[in-house]
């Protein structure tokens, strides 16, 4: 009678394999999803550059809101209460640093170009730092005619800056992306 060598795996070694594709299937899950809330980040972040520069472009572009330029051009208003921004048309005289109240809704009306964006799940407008003030509330971002020059207001002070950075955070991993503006209208996304 001859014997036939037959090679399998026993129960011992699939029970090893089975959970070694486990471990390395829970790992790439895991990492999948906190790489997909760091793009959201990323990506809220860019967002916020391009919709400064679309208040920066309506003003250079003379866009009209209800059938007349706004006096006090278009900008962005941001509350650290708030999960969203507002794209505003400021109607005010051009001499007002201009604030709009996040309850001001005359001047954000979506069907004459203003916008509310609200921000991603587990990301917040985490905070607002002016030029020497941390801390703020509430700022506005104003893009004034014809320049079009950078009005940097804040509420509480009732007063301008020559910076701001909005700090946008990601809940679930505490990731930070800082968004910086200057006087001259320039706007980056920090690292």
């Amino acid at each position: 009678m001859k014997l036939i060598n037959k090679s399998a795996f026993t129960l011992i070694e699939m029970v090893i394999s089975i959970s070694m594709i486990a471990i390395v299937t829970a790992l790439f899950i895991a990492n999948y999803r906190s790489a997909n809330k760091r793009t959201d980040l990323i990506m809220t972040a860019q967002s916020l550059v391009a919709d400064l520069h679309l208040a920066q472009n309506n003003t250079l572009g003379l866009v009209k809101y209800n059938t007349a330029v706004p006096a006090g051009g278009w900008g962005i208003a941001f509350d650290v209460t708030k999960n969203y921004y507002i794209l505003f048309a400021d109607l005010d005289a051009p001499g007002d640093p201009g604030h709009m109240s996040m309850e001001e809704a005359e001047e954000a009306l979506a069907e004459y170009g203003g916008r509310v964006t609200h921000l991603p799940a587990d990301i917040t407008i985490a905070k607002l730092t002016t030029t020497g003030e941390v801390d703020n509330d509430a700022v506005n971002v104003i893009f004034l005619p014809p320049n079009p020059q950078t009005n940097i207001y804040r509420a509480a002070a009732a007063a301008t800056s020559s910076s701001l950075e909005i700090e946008l955070r990601e809940g679930r991993n505490n990731s930070i992306k800082t968004v910086r503006i200057n006087f001259l209208g320039l706007v980056e996304v920090l690292d």
